[in-house]
């Protein structure tokens, strides 16, 4: 017969005080109380609740939905004075920066580290269209709204606005390079695309 005392759970001295006076079924419990930074913490979270409860119930503070709104209405100022400073194509400026020495190597450079993949390496067109005939999709092939295209870039086509990236002088370099390109016809010229301007 097995001795009843062998079942039974052992109580060491430091749990004494801890230890719950009920019973239930022979289990006996512990009371740990928490960690003292953890109550801190949740009496620092009360107390901070009050003045957040009442600053956005009663004192019209600002949700996240409002900060996020007005932080992206700034934003979209910004973008557009940005890009209202960029975007401007002003002739004398961009005749007096073409003259440059090394515009021509920069206009090139820029070309084909940006431009090349889609309208190929003459301006023959691939993904993009033929750059060297008459035709235009956007715009009538003019320096500002060809400008215009490479500034602000054609979304829905997937041509990247290359202003904010490039800045007005490389836009100017690459600008010169490809209208160098009217009327090469180039060996395998990819087909005219939009309306024919002259």
């Amino acid at each position: 017969m097995s001795d009843n005392n062998e079942n039974e759970v052992k109580i060491f001295d430091d749990e004494k005080k801890v230890l719950l006076d009920h019973n239930y079924d022979g289990i006996r419990e512990l009371d740990h109380p928490l960690p003292k930074w953890w109550l801190i913490t949740f009496a620092i979270t009360i107390i901070f609740s009050i003045p957040y409860y009442a600053a956005y119930t009663f004192f019209g503070a600002q949700t996240i939905d409002q900060e996020l709104a007005q932080d992206m209405k700034e934003m979209h100022a910004k973008q557009a004075a940005h890009e209202a400073k960029q975007g401007k194509f002003n002739l004398a400026e961009y005749e007096a920066y073409i003259t440059g020495s090394k515009v021509a190597k920069i206009g090139k450079k820029v070309y084909k580290r940006k431009c090349k993949a889609c309208h190929g390496a003459n301006g023959e067109g691939g993904v993009g269209p033929n750059l060297t005939d008459a035709f235009w999709m956007h715009g009538n092939g003019s320096l500002e709204t060809v400008y215009n295209t490479i500034n602000k870039g054609v979304v829905d086509k997937g041509m990247a606005a290359w202003g904010p990236t490039l800045g007005k002088e490389k836009v100017f370099a690459v600008l010169k390079h490809m209208m160098e390109f009217k009327g090469t016809n180039p060996e395998g010229a990819k087909a005219s695309q939009g309306q024919e301007f002259n």
